[in-house]
């Protein structure tokens, strides 16, 4: 997997993120998406440095038990 030097991805997963992990997460944004009678949904956005990291992040929320929904790659700001 190869990752742009400009690339932006948004990251998706169902659940809460235990803030023990969030270092672990390279400096992406991480926001919550709270609705009644539905499961939260976490985003991490951000770039990462390489295609190591990003790796990196996805094996870590498997690690953790987290439900990936999606992993997007953002349009480059031109």
């Amino acid at each position: 997997m190869q990752v742009a030097h400009t690339a932006s991805y948004r990251i998706v997963v169902e659940g809460v993120l235990d803030p023990v992990w969030l270092e672990c997460f390279g400096g992406l944004a991480i926001t919550e998406e709270r609705q009644p009678e539905r499961p939260v949904i976490t985003r991490l956005e951000g770039r990462p440095t390489d295609d190591a990291a990003l790796q990196g992040v996805l094996d870590t929320l498997f690690m953790i038990g987290m439900h990936l929904v999606t992993v997007e790659r953002l349009p480059s700001a031109a």
